[in-house]
């Protein structure tokens, strides 16, 4: 079982990151308010110590990157809406 304190990564992350190694193990996600608790459960052959800091590892990474989306999002739209402001433009 790994612990993660609650509001320390998001919920969207954990689940982003249970997603990635869902081939490697079933990982179940129990939030509470204190803490969000994930049970590892290891497909075959699987080193559950291996998967545990490979999900901890996971967790950082999609936390991360939700990170970069949400502060590069009024730039990507605005990028989108200029490349799409061309084209009706042209149509």
């Amino acid at each position: 079982m790994v612990a993660f304190a609650a509001g320390l990564y998001s919920l969207e992350a954990i689940k982003r990151a249970a997603y990635a190694l869902m081939a490697r193990a079933t990982i179940s996600i129990d939030p509470s308010d204190a803490e969000v608790r994930c049970t590892i459960e290891p497909a075959s052959g699987e080193d559950v110590a291996q998967l545990v800091r490979d999900f901890q590892r996971e967790v950082l990474d999609q936390d991360l990157r939700l990170d970069v989306e949400a502060k590069t999002e009024p730039l990507r739209n605005m990028i989108l809406g200029l490349a799409f402001s061309h084209l009706s433009q042209n149509g």
